[in-house]
């Protein structure tokens, strides 16, 4: 083959597929201003979260119908966008926003739902610190704050893990049965705050 020869090529993955949505930024402004309005008056929904964090919150009362359609449709093109072949109708269940703190942390996990064995998880995120603090070891690979997905598969030439520093705006679309966690941060007094919905999978009749 000659030397600066083109070859095209095709990227072809087995495996879970997470797909990344960037939401408008005046859509973020208004989860964010409808939270900080109504923080206090929410419900904790620690009990029911793996997450080592002191601020986790449901917050379907205070999104919009419009805000709540937004997300349906997320879940509703991610199916579109993996192309999966049995056909499933996508239904909401309940929202919740973790503020994360300095020393807080999500540790790994996967979701779970008393109505369906098959659906989406998610992750937005609102509001990040300007830096996650100084790493203790290795400055070159950054883990603080950033967020990791495992996969589980050990095989040689395959890739068992991936982290994303998420930027505000982003969305995390996922399968419940990922298993996925947030590292630590330190040395703000900023928080780190997502908002994660999950979505059931109810198979349709043919």
């Amino acid at each position: 083959m000659k030397e600066g020869t083109k070859i095209d090529y095709d990227i072809y993955t087995l495996g879970t597929s997470i797909v990344k949505f960037n939401l408008p930024m005046e859509f973020i402004d208004s989860i964010n201003k409808a939270y900080d309005e109504n923080s206090e008056n929410l419900k904790p929904y620690n009990d029911y979260l793996a997450g080592k964090i002191a601020d986790e919150k449901l917050v379907d009362e205070i999104l919009t119908d419009e805000m709540q359609e937004s997300f349906l449709w997320c879940f509703q093109e991610y199916l579109n966008i993996i192309d999966y072949q049995i056909r499933y109708q996508p239904v909401l269940t309940k929202p919740w926003i973790n503020e994360m703190k300095s020393g807080e942390y999500n540790p790994i996990h996967y979701h779970l739902s008393a109505d369906s064995d098959i659906g989406l998880s998610s992750v937005l995120m609102l509001k990040r610190p300007d830096w996650y603090g100084g790493e203790a070891s290795r400055e070159e690979a950054p883990t603080n704050g950033w967020l990791e997905f495992t996969g589980g598969d050990q095989a040689t030439l395959s890739k068992s893990q991936t982290r994303y520093d998420a930027q505000v705006g982003e969305f995390y679309v996922f399968p419940f049965t990922l298993l996925h966690a947030v590292y630590p941060f330190n040395s703000t007094a900023e928080v780190r705050r997502t908002l994660s919905y999950n979505c059931n999978l109810i198979r349709q009749e043919k």
